[in-house]
């Protein structure tokens, strides 16, 4: 049997540095840093802009607290009661000052539509939608009751 010879171990070649990964991992990190920033950058730019219809309309709505309403319910097989507070909607302070001259007919218009209800009518959820629905009827009937946009019940008791 013959001995084979044994040989050195070759040596290991080292293997060159690998600067074209490391250069597209750089690269993209800072397309990366760029982009975020940028998108970051218009994000404030947009958010801060109050140009925009939609947010001047937001900014500019004012509520109106109506003195609450206390009427007879019409049921004619008991006595019933209705106690409802009511906060209108507008579009400005403006609009808010202008409607305080139409209270009286308001709350006329108001209170008849309020008593000319049932316990049964108003009781449901769906019953005070179609109130809710009745009432912004009523005041888009007054002059200035277009620059009404929203009625909201702040207070509800029938018994």
């Amino acid at each position: 049997m013959a001995r084979e010879k044994e040989l050195p171990p070759e040596p290991l070649e080292e293997a060159p540095p690998k600067k074209k990964g490391k250069m597209k991992l750089i690269l993209f990190i800072v397309l990366f840093l760029l982009l975020a920033g940028g998108g970051f950058f218009g994000y404030l730019l947009l958010s801060s802009d109050d140009s925009t219809p939609a947010k001047a309309e937001h900014r500019q709505k004012a509520l109106m607290s109506l003195e609450p309403f206390l009427v007879n319910l019409a049921d004619k097989d008991a006595r019933r009661y209705l106690k409802v507070k009511i906060e209108l909607e507008v579009d400005n302070e403006k609009d808010a000052k202008e409607l305080e001259k139409y209270m009286p007919r308001i709350r006329d218009q108001l209170i008849f539509l309020l008593s000319s209800k049932s316990y049964p009518d108003i009781s449901t959820p769906e019953g005070k939608l179609q109130l809710k629905k009745d009432i912004m009827a009523r005041l888009k009937a007054i002059p200035v009751g277009k620059k009404i946009s929203a009625a909201y019940f702040t207070e509800f008791v029938a018994q």
